[in-house]
């Protein structure tokens, strides 16, 4: 009886170990702690492309660097951020581009970020259909924010992830993209010219119908858990 106490005990402290183990080597996958696969070196290298200064009717006003803090708690080896401006409307179109390993990349969003940031959200976030000038279909989330402070300046928030291929409006992303080689996030806040009133112009759909088609080219797509391994 005693051999069995003793075999039944070493059976689960090695089931424990498994478990634990694996787990382990799932956050590390998550979270990139084991360094960038070559599928997302790839990706990383590819992100580096120089964009033109122009979407549609859109022009840079200028390009900047994350904040290294972000960067570090992303873990997001390359990144795109921007800063355009309708030259009619003088609507603004702040950009990010995030590339990473799935954990960091899904779990940060505006309703995180920007409650953090003397914004409060306004509403539900809502899902919207951007079609690309490629003809292409994307999904995206719509979040509406406005400034806590005397100005009250409201704001419109379009994020979405994608493995490579299309973007999505992802309900829970940490579960549907766990274990890819890498995913991409993009994110767009838009400002509208208070100038201009009366005008059925939208400028988030605008932005999202010229900029994506320009980002595609740029994307790798990101391997299965199942591609990495071999």
């Amino acid at each position: 009886m005693n051999w069995m106490k003793s075999w039944l005990s070493a059976l689960a402290l090695l089931l424990l170990l498994a478990a634990t183990v694996g787990a382990g080597a799932l956050h590390g996958r998550l979270t990139g702690r084991w360094g960038l696969n070559s599928n997302a070196a790839l990706a990383a290298e590819q992100m580096l492309w120089e964009l033109p200064a122009e979407a549609g009717n859109w022009r840079l006003r200028h390009e900047s660097e994350l904040d290294p803090e972000v960067v570090k708690i992303l873990q997001c080896p390359a990144h795109i951020s921007r800063v355009y401006e309708h030259q009619q409307t003088r609507d603004v179109a702040t950009v990010a581009v995030l590339l990473g390993p799935p954990g960091p990349i899904a779990v940060h969003t505006p309703e995180i970020c920007y409650s953090s940031r003397d914004f409060q959200v306004t509403g539900e976030r809502r899902k919207v259909m951007i079609h690309s000038a490629d003809a292409s279909e994307h999904s995206f989330w719509e979040l509406p924010l406005k400034r806590t402070n005397v100005h009250a300046q409201s704001l419109r928030v379009l994020y979405g992830w994608s493995t490579g291929s299309l973007w999505e409006a992802a309900r829970y992303p940490r579960f549907g993209y766990g274990g890819f080689s890498h995913l991409y996030k993009l994110q767009v806040a838009v400002t509208s010219n208070p100038a201009v009133k009366a005008s059925a112009f939208d400028a988030g759909r605008d932005f999202m119908d010229s900029f994506v088609v320009q980002l595609q080219s740029r994307l790798v797509q990101a391997r299965t858990p199942r591609a990495i391994d071999r």
